[in-house]
């Protein structure tokens, strides 16, 4: 594609023994940086780069966008991302901006080892603790497995020096310096999987963790986002497949489809509402409903306007004799009646 870019990475495959290897591929093209409502899954804020670009560059873009398209409406409380958007100088903008933020720890940070240590110690940690039962398998063989899930909430650790701003951070070598606190969140046991005392995955926050399941609540929210949207995205609503092979494609293509998503969600939204009761379903499963709902209806178009109808309804218009006419549709005088009609126009 013109004007795009190259990023290496390195992919796991498996030979024919079956044995694991490394190597490095060479991919190319465009990243779409996405942020979406974890309630509604409807698309806030995208931004279209260059595949080799890194996402915290454009972590402070893609909220100050959010905050522009919801002002007025809503106001944008709290975000949750991945490891690739994680920049102190980023989570100390948000916390000034007075949003909550949750994110996962890189393993080599001094904060995680520190978060680890203090929650195998049991030092100054609040414990939260789930127990929830899983069903599995059907008829005789079903059976249910009981999972457990244990988190631990540190406040105030001091370990992230580069938690601040720019200026900040270049000082975390003098004897003065003072640290901003941030809070922890350490996954001792997650779904059943049990990681001891000093725990795995180590979350950020700038939100309470006197509650600290809250916060691994919200980051499980943030799976959402590939399962809900981009994959979504990406397979019925074709965002990999531009029209033209150029960047201004691209970006228009993944703009428009998103736009599009996000009017297509918000329509199945109020739709659910109105239908109270009714099951909700996935997009796959609602698509094949609504081509079933309308699989007899065509749309006339004539001199600016355009019209709905039933195939049998048109054609009794048109003044075509139907031995089986469906229930519902009437006879003439009653279609024309129902669109105010007279039978001579």
């Amino acid at each position: 594609y013109q004007g795009c870019r190259q990023a290496t990475r390195r992919r796991r495959v498996a030979d024919k023994r079956g044995k694991v290897h490394e190597i490095e591929v060479t991919v190319y093209g465009w990243k779409a940086l996405l942020l979406i409502d974890a309630v509604t899954k409807i698309p806030l804020a995208v931004k279209v780069v260059q595949i080799q670009e890194h996402e915290a560059l454009w972590t402070r873009a893609l909220v100050t966008q959010a905050r522009a398209n919801v002002a007025g409406y809503v106001c944008l409380y709290k975000v949750v991302f991945d490891r690739g958007f994680l920049a102190g100088t980023d989570l100390w903008w948000l916390e000034q901006q007075g949003i909550r933020f949750v994110v996962p720890a890189k393993e080599n940070m001094a904060v995680t080892a520190d978060a680890r240590a203090l929650a195998a110690a049991g030092e100054g940690g609040t414990v939260g603790h789930r127990v929830h039962m899983v069903r599995h398998g059907q008829g005789r063989t079903a059976y249910r497995e009981r999972l457990e899930t244990e988190v631990v909430g540190i406040t105030g650790l001091t370990t992230y020096e580069q938690y601040g701003t720019e200026e900040h951070g270049r000082h975390h070598n003098r004897r003065d310096f003072e640290p901003n606190p941030i809070n922890v969140v350490v996954v001792r046991k997650w779904h059943g999987r049990d990681y001891g005392p000093g725990g795995k995955t180590v979350f950020l926050t700038n939100a309470s963790v006197q509650q600290p399941l809250q916060p691994f609540d919200d980051d499980d929210d943030r799976s959402l986002i590939e399962n809900c949207c981009i994959k979504e995205a990406k397979q019925p609503w074709d965002l990999k497949h531009p029209p033209q092979k150029t960047a201004r494609a691209v970006r228009v293509h993944v703009t428009f489809t998103l736009l599009m998503f996000a009017l297509a969600t918000a329509y199945r939204l109020q739709r659910e509402r109105e239908a109270l009761g009714a099951e909700p379903v996935g997009w796959q499963r609602w698509r094949r409903q609504l081509q079933e709902q309308n699989r007899d209806k065509l749309i006339v178009f004539a001199r600016g306007y355009y019209g709905i109808f039933h195939v049998a309804e048109y054609s009794l218009l048109l003044g075509v004799k139907l031995k089986d006419v469906p229930p519902g549709i009437g006879t003439l005088p009653e279609i024309l009646a129902r669109y105010r009609l007279t039978a001579h126009g």
